[in-house]
């Protein structure tokens, strides 16, 4: 559930990536991603969880030495989980530390990491008036995280480096995403380039486009296709999850509780629970 939901947030996993280690592993000796190592160091910390019926597990903050420091539950929203991790760091300061490598970064790398730590006011303190392409995405970035997608415009326009173009077309896309154009949201992801960094997602948003037009068919086999043509990726998970949700049948107090039934599911799994999907509501 976490992986198609909050752990699919590009803030989420930036945060994780920079402050923590992430790591998951199966409570079952026998499952898919099976670490007796991992699962020990864990049921020393939490005996409930060595069991042989455990409740749906929580996401625990640890430190090396196996001390829990803050914990989110297995169906929190990004929200309740990005609280989780920022409450982690504020009341643990010193792994919230900047490492010695953190103060030798340039401008634009400085702002990449501050960015990546929800200080989106340092990021533009440490640009300043850094004229660079990179320097112009990043603040274009940061405007649109706050909806301001004008002077996203106006600071995306700036960058000529045809390395970043990819990102400028989808940053730019959410413009339509946020409006509800769902037809110019099809229109400019359906021809994103292959082989993008951000082909993924621009896969995946054009599905959306298709599923708020009706198109549930269209956008299944797009969904479908991406998940076919990828594996370890935070947006085949959302992928997947949409593909299950659109699926589900709903009514009468039918609601299906697991995407492994009726071969829902185009990865074979099973733990989306019935939730709705935020991306699949009526805008």
């Amino acid at each position: 559930m976490l992986r198609a939901g909050p752990l699919s947030d590009e803030r989420v996993c930036r945060l994780i990536n920079r402050r923590f280690v992430p790591f998951a592993f199966d409570l079952s000796s026998r499952g898919f991603l099976a670490d007796r190592a991992g699962r020990d160091f864990v049921v020393k910390a939490r005996p409930d969880y060595g069991g042989g019926s455990v409740a749906t597990p929580e996401v625990l903050l640890m430190t090396p030495e196996g001390k829990v420091v803050a914990k989110a539950s297995n169906y929190a929203s990004t929200e309740q989980l990005l609280a989780v991790l920022r409450r982690a760091l504020k009341q643990n300061a010193k792994f919230a530390q900047a490492a010695a490598v953190e103060k030798k970064l340039t401008a634009e790398d400085r702002a990449e990491y501050l960015i990546d730590l929800l200080d989106d006011a340092g990021a533009l303190k440490a640009l300043g008036k850094t004229d660079s392409a990179r320097a112009h995405y990043l603040r274009g970035r940061i405007a649109r995280w706050k909806g301001d997608f004008d002077a996203m415009d106006a600071h995306t326009a700036k960058v000529k480096d045809k390395s970043l173009w990819d990102d400028i077309l989808m940053e730019r896309a959410y413009r339509h995403w946020s409006g509800k154009a769902y037809k110019k949201l099809e229109q400019a992801l359906a021809s994103f380039p292959k082989d993008s960094n951000r082909a993924t997602e621009a896969a995946y948003h054009h599905g959306l486009a298709l599923f708020h037009q009706d198109r549930k068919k269209a956008a299944l086999k797009v969904w479908k296709a991406l998940i076919a043509a990828h594996q370890q990726d935070r947006w085949i998970y959302r992928a997947d999850w949409a593909v299950c949700a659109s699926q589900q049948k709903r009514g009468r107090g039918v609601v299906m509780m697991s995407s492994g039934q009726n071969s829902n599911s185009a990865l074979g799994r099973i733990g989306y629970m019935g939730r709705p999907h935020p991306d699949l509501r009526r805008r």
